[in-house]
C-alpha cells in the first residue's frame, strides 16, 4: 500500500512542478500578475506531493501528515533521527518554498520574476531529492 502511495505522490508531484513550469513561460507572454501567482502555487503543491511521498515512504501514516504544519513536524521529527535526511535539508527547503512560493508570491503577490523561476527550480531539485532519499 505504502509504495503504491508514494509512487503516486512522486507522479502527482511531477505533474504539479509541470503546470507550474507551463504556467511560468505563459506568464512570460502575457506578463499576468495572476499566472505568476498560480505558477508560484503549482510549485507549491509539487512541494507538498513529494514531501507526503518522502514521509510515507519513511513510515510516517498519511493520516498525519494532513496539514501544512503536519508535515513540518513530522520533516523536524525524521531530520531528527536520520542525518542524512537532516543533511539535505528537506525542512528548511520546504520552509523557504511554503513562504516564497505559497505566502509570500501566491497569497502576498510580492515577488521577483527571476526570483519564481529560480524557486521553480528548486523544487524540481527538492522533488529530485526526495526519489533519490526514497531510493536509500
Amino acid at each position: 500500500m505504502s509504495e503504491e502511495r508514494v509512487s503516486y505522490y512522486v507522479s502527482e508531484a511531477k505533474k504539479f512542478l509541470e503546470a507550474a513550469l507551463a504556467e511560468f513561460e505563459r506568464e512570460e507572454k502575457e506578463k499576468s500578475d495572476v499566472t505568476i501567482r498560480d505558477a508560484a502555487e503549482e510549485a507549491w503543491n509539487a512541494v507538498l506531493q513529494a514531501t507526503n511521498a518522502l514521509l510515507i515512504g519513511r513510515g510516517f501514516p498519511e493520516e498525519r501528515i494532513k496539514s501544512h504544519r503536519d508535515r513540518r513536524l513530522a520533516l523536524n521529527s525524521l531530520e531528527l533521527k536520520d542525518p542524512r535526511i537532516r543533511a539535505m535539508g528537506f525542512r528548511d527547503r520546504f520552509g523557504a518554498r511554503e513562504h516564497y512560493l505559497h505566502e509570500m508570491c501566491f497569497y502576498e503577490g510580492e515577488y521577483l520574476i527571476e526570483g519564481i523561476r529560480d524557486d521553480i527550480l528548486k523544487v524540481k531539485r527538492y522533488i529530485d531529492d526526495v526519489e533519490e532519499a526514497l531510493r536509500e
